[in-house]
């Protein structure tokens, strides 16, 4: 009995941090002609995709549109298609420099990346679906990633990796798609099938005793 009010007791407090936002919580440069470089993160309202930060030693990302239900499959650039009826977090990250300039670094988030998107078209394509109305979105015909960027870009569980972007004008520009923090209501489910675990667990006890 102790065991199930202890899981009823760390449901509710999950369900307390229910309505949290998928996040970015961090990130470095490590390396490249960015190096040594800072890792900043932008709070809207700002604009995007067309020499809007102009930094040559910063690798920028944010947070946009939380708890999205996908009313279609999305495809991404590399993650595969995340399948309709999905619900997700989208987060932005660009590397801007003044003049040409490298970078090799990190960016973390609190949930698991699902996708990246670096295609003009997808990006422009999600914009309304993910973005936010506080930021406004170019999207010149060089947004996004480069050929020569792609192979240095990849993810494991909450991190992104960049291995080598080259950019100079507009920058480099990306959508990191992960998973979206649970609603209250899930966890309010989550916390009546603990509470239903236990009532079992008491009843089956007195019929033993």
């Amino acid at each position: 009995m102790h065991k199930a009010l202890a899981l009823i007791a760390a449901a509710g407090a999950l369900a307390a941090a229910g309505a949290a936002n998928a996040a970015v919580t961090g990130g470095a440069i490590t390396g490249g002609t960015a190096s040594p470089g800072s890792f900043i993160i932008l709070t809207p309202p700002f604009a995007v995709g067309n020499n809007n930060q102009q930094n040559n030693t910063a690798l920028f990302a944010w947070d946009e549109k939380q708890n999205v239900l996908l009313p279609a499959p999305l495809v991404t650039d590399l993650g595969g298609t995340i399948a309709a009826g999905t619900r997700v977090a989208s987060h932005g990250v660009v590397f801007d420099p003044v003049a040409s300039r490298t970078v090799i670094g990190s960016v973390t988030f609190d949930r698991p990346i699902l996708g990246v998107i670096w295609q003009t078209s997808k990006l422009a394509g999600t914009d309304g679906l993910l973005g936010l109305p506080t930021i406004t979105y170019n999207s010149p015909s060089p947004r996004g990633l480069e050929a020569r960027d792609i192979p240095g870009t990849s993810f494991v569980g909450n991190t992104l990796f960049i291995n080598d972007w080259m950019a100079s004008s507009p920058g480099d520009n990306i959508r990191v798609i992960t998973a979206a923090v649970p609603e209250p209501a899930t966890w309010a489910m989550l916390l009546a099938g603990f509470g239903a675990v236990g009532f079992a667990l008491r009843r089956r006890r007195a019929a033993l005793a």
